[in-house]
């Protein structure tokens, strides 16, 4: 009965305690699963026909946003949006693909996993949240037998409205788990498979190679010259890759970073100076006044637990009522003033002990504890009475949460447990805590400091210029072709981006998203406003340059970029295959008549990608897989150039086979594990997706 009654006497407490715990977990649970796995009206997105409803994503958004701030994160609203929509897409994908498997979780197994022989883990998270005072089973009872606990009705439908919710999220995961065994089963290493991963690691070569640069070729060599209609032919080999799922506009943007001005720097340095002067002027932090934009911290702790080196300096060599600057990093200053220096006692070693009910009661429990009875022996006689202790805590008595007991803990006998009234409010009923000191440690040098900090921010006269030039600069040149052509001349710098409506920023700038909704409505050729403020940190211009439906064109300027560079490099390759082709022997005479000096590289074929050397890539390696020790390879056109091998020597590695551990290895690099990275894209496939966020949602 002991047990109950304490549950009960704390159930309001508890539930609060579990209440935002279970909320903590359902959020994070489903934000790390799903990580792994997956004219509108109220649909704020439709994936394969099925809609999203906005309320569901709405819900999952306030959680993603509370989780967000507890951990202190800084998130840009417009990111943090895009990506629950993700997510409810990847779960909207993942609960159709469940439900055409036909997969369910029965009654049983739910029960079982919340309060039955697997339910370990839930109970285990019950039981860390409510501090060791209460199970599942408990949990569960409280909720099904309410007046057992003296819970109201409002109590009861809101605990229950929790279970509910842990039970839909245990559902949610004991299904990803029968799908995830399910999918594991999709792709494994047969006894083939298991032998080419393990010969592929058996044996690392040392290859030696000569490597003739692309660069060695001009880009203006009229050989290798590339024209619009080869750069043409060569993205329609590639159309599929060029596919986009949603419209694309096609931007130039120009940014300017809101800094402190020299003048603003200067008027800062000169504040500093005012401040550190009136500091040393006058008692205490009375210096301070006046200077509200300046953000000063006191503290009182003891000199050698000062972690920041340039502080620790300073305390140890200033006098105290002395201030100055002790660091300047960029446009952030940090000043200090050391107020006093003495000598106090900071560790001790304590007892803690609960108690509750009155004062007698209470004063009866700590005359036992001093008369020499132990802990178990107090809970067992004051059962009600007596909570939890600590023993051998060592605590600072310089810990402003022990200010007001300090006097009296710093003066009581060694071994003696006191109530210290005038730490802890005594109130009737509430209880006391009472303490014992078991040690102290000898004083130490203590040092009450004003740690002050200060950043030169841009003024409103800086900002107003910025902003100013940039909109004189928008005005004279109000098309998308004036916008890039002028910039440099204007002292601006423009960069190309691509926006849809799942683009949340533009080029991953902060607090973007007015410039893309901007660039959502433009029409081709459009100059916007300016964007953003001293708050974002950042001045943002767009100007709208191309719409693209179905397909990023090869007149795209990256685009045609890239396909510039590869088409250019397949000629300077021929060039220079042709010019080597048959000149030496071996590696050291390709060296010579290549100009360039031999070098060594290790390759195991076993590793994912073939990425050793970088230079050469998987194809060039591919024909070195399975060389005898002297063949030579090459000329052959790689990632950087044209290259000759040669493989100088094979070290085997010695190691056993053995079918699990290369079957494991199989499933990580080309089964079912490597697979399940990609498992939204596979789900995804060739189905559409509607993205309405930006009609619901304002900046």
């Amino acid at each position: 009965m002991a047990t109950l009654e304490k549950i009960r006497s704390k159930s309001g407490l508890l539930l609060v305690i579990i209440g935002a715990a279970l909320l903590a977990f359902v959020i994070g649970d489903f934000f790390n699963s799903s990580r792994s796995i997956f004219g509108t009206g109220s649909t704020i997105a439709k994936v394969d026909g099925k809609s999203i409803d906005y309320t569901d994503y709405q819900k999952m958004l306030e959680q993603a946003s509370q989780q967000a701030q507890s951990s202190g994160q800084k998130v840009d609203q417009a990111v943090l949006q895009q990506q629950v929509l993700n997510q409810l897409v990847a779960q909207t994908l993942l609960d159709e693909e469940i439900e055409a498997l036909g997969l369910v979780v029965t009654d049983q197994e739910l029960t079982d996993a919340m309060i039955g022989s697997h339910s370990q883990g839930f109970n285990s998270m019950i039981m860390q949240m409510s501090g060791g005072q209460m199970n599942a089973q408990q949990f569960h009872d409280m909720i099904s037998n309410p007046q057992k606990y003296n819970l109201d009705a409002q109590q009861v439908a809101q605990y229950r409205n929790l279970w509910l919710q842990q039970e839909k999220t245990m559902e949610q995961q004991l299904i990803q788990s029968k799908f995830g065994t399910l999918f594991a089963g999709t792709l494994v290493a047969n006894k083939l498979d298991a032998k080419a991963i393990y010969d592929e690691s058996a044996n690392t070569q040392k290859m030696v190679y000569a490597l003739k640069p692309y660069s060695a070729i001009p880009d203006n060599d009229p050989k290798v010259a590339v024209t619009d209609a080869e750069i043409q032919e060569e993205w329609a080999k590639h159309k599929k890759q060029y596919e986009i799922n949603e419209e694309v506009r096609d931007v130039n943007y120009i940014t300017v970073s809101i800094q402190p001005s020299s003048g603003d720097i200067t008027t800062a340095e000169t504040r500093v100076k005012d401040l550190v002067a009136a500091l040393n002027q006058k008692e205490g932090t009375e210096g301070m006044e006046g200077f509200d934009e300046f953000v000063s911290n006191r503290a009182s702790l003891p000199a050698n637990k000062i972690t920041d080196q340039k502080l620790r300096q300073f305390v140890d060599s200033a006098s105290v009522g002395s201030a100055r600057i002790i660091n300047r990093s960029g446009n952030n200053f940090s000043i200090a003033k050391l107020l006093a220096r003495e000598s106090k006692v900071d560790s001790i070693n304590v007892d803690f002990v609960q108690a509750s009910g009155d004062r007698a009661q209470i004063d009866s429990i700590l005359t036992a504890l001093n008369s020499g009875a132990s802990l178990a022996d107090i809970k067992q006689k004051f059962a009600d009475h007596v909570g939890e202790g600590q023993d051998s805590v060592w605590v600072s008595l310089i810990d402003p949460q022990f200010a007001q007991v300090k006097d009296v803990l710093a003066t009581t006998a060694l071994g003696t447990y006191v109530q210290p009234d005038t730490a802890y409010a005594y109130q009737q009923g509430q209880g006391a805590t009472l303490i014992r000191v078991n040690n102290r440690r000898a004083a130490v040098p203590v040092v009450d400091i004003a740690a002050i900090n200060y950043t030169i921010d841009p003024s409103n006269r800086t900002i107003n210029e910025l902003n100013a030039k940039l909109r004189e600069y928008l005005n004279t040149n109000g098309n998308a072709a004036d916008f890039a052509a002028n910039a440099v001349k204007a002292g601006f710098q423009v960069f190309p981006a691509q926006v849809s409506v799942s683009t949340p920023q533009i080029a991953g700038i902060p607090d973007s998203r007015s410039a893309v909704r901007w660039a959502l409505k433009a029409k081709k050729g459009e100059v916007s406003p300016v964007f953003g403020d001293e708050n974002s940190g950042v001045l943002v211009a767009v100007a709208l340059t191309d719409i693209y439906e179905d397909y990023v064109p090869a007149t795209d300027a990256r685009i045609k970029k890239l396909l510039t560079n590869k088409l250019m490099n397949d000629k300077k390759a021929a060039v220079l295959i042709e010019q080597y082709k048959g000149k030496a022997k071996d590696v050291a005479g390709y060296a010579g008549a290549m100009g360039v000096k031999a070098d060594t590289a290790m390759i195991n074929f076993a590793q994912f990608g073939l990425a050793y050397p970088e230079f050469a890539g998987a194809k060039v390696l591919g024909k070195l897989y399975g060389a005898k020790k002297g063949q030579l390879v090459g000329p052959e056109q790689a990632e950087g150039g044209v290259v000759v091998m040669q493989v100088a020597d094979v070290e085997a590695n010695g190691r056993p086979y053995s079918f699990e551990e290369n079957a494991l290895n199989f499933s990580r690099s080309r089964g079912a594990d490597a697979l399940g990275q990609m498992l939204p894209a596979i789900l995804m496939g060739n189905k559409k997706v509607t993205n309405n966020l930006l009609e619901f949602m304002r900046d």
